[in-house]
């Protein structure tokens, strides 16, 4: 296992090894089932591994949630050892990515990144694709992995790779759940005991949308969902949504030739928000 600073380091290791694929897990680290399920599945389908842990400032809208996200770097580093022991670890200083102050650059992404969950975190995705962007820039890496739960990132950075002509494939795996069905997340630790448990109904909103998708009209579909959480007290529900797969456009009525994902964002107590998403068919 190789720990770095310095992309330059990596970029002077890989130059005197032979491989065929290269893979990319970008984190943020406080590393978590669903992260470990992406590097294992890199480890098994690359000849070289690089697992990212940066904190990425210019994706936060919100200045108490960059400085409240969990970090535990030293834990990170011994969870992707017992991985894969060859794996190269990319720890970036700040400003082996941006210079001071650290800024988003600004994308053409066809307005994917201003709705859904782009459209209560101004500029977030602009913040994703930049770091996203200099991580596929700095290692060339053949592919790049990650999870479903943050659907919408994935669109972005398919963006970003089509836009500017990267050589790098994206792949995903399916949401990695707790057992009462929350998707996993570093800011689950965030949770007390009781909120972590209670947060099921998250997951229970999107399999009661599946299941009623077919058979009544999507404003039925929200308005239930919609009562779900107003009988619920612990959780403000942000957002409920439904759009077709590769525009995330939203539908107001159903159409069996389409695509559809339902996505959902609710607020804890303590402002800690959880968001998830299902494909319905």
């Amino acid at each position: 296992m190789r720990s770095f600073n310095h992309s330059s380091e990596i970029c002077r290791l890989l130059k005197t090894k032979e491989y065929k694929n290269l893979g990319l897990v970008p984190t943020m680290g406080s590393l978590h089932e669903g992260h470990i399920k992406l590097i294992e599945k890199c480890s098994m389908e690359c000849d070289e591994t690089i697992v990212s842990i940066f904190v990425n400032p210019t994706q936060f809208n919100n200045k108490t949630d960059l400085a409240n996200y969990p970090k535990s770097t030293k834990k990170d580093i011994q969870t992707i050892k017992t991985i894969n022991q060859n794996a190269i670890i990319y720890t970036p200083v700040e400003s082996d990515l941006y210079s001071s102050p650290a800024q988003a650059e600004i994308f053409d992404l066809d307005g994917i990144d201003k709705i859904i969950e782009g459209e209560f975190r101004k500029g977030h995705f602009q913040g994703v694709a930049t770091v996203v962007k200099r991580l596929f820039e700095k290692f060339s890496p053949n592919y790049a992995f990650f999870g479903e739960k943050d659907y919408q990132q994935i669109l972005v950075i398919e963006k970003i790779i089509k836009n500017y002509g990267l050589k790098v494939k994206i792949k995903s795996i399916l949401t990695v759940r707790e057992e009462n069905g929350l998707a996993m997340s570093s800011r689950n630790i965030l949770l007390d005991k009781e909120t972590r448990y209670d947060a099921k109904i998250i997951y229970k909103s999107l399999c009661i949308a599946k299941k009623m998708i077919k058979t009544n009209n999507i404003d039925k579909i929200k308005f239930f969902i919609g009562e779900l959480f107003l009988v619920n007290k612990k959780f403000d529900l942000e957002y409920f949504c439904i759009a077709e797969n590769s525009s995330l456009k939203e539908v107001k009525s159903f159409n069996s030739k389409l695509k559809l994902r339902a996505f959902i964002c609710v607020k804890a107590k303590g402002g800690v928000r959880l968001i998830d998403n299902i494909a319905l068919f």
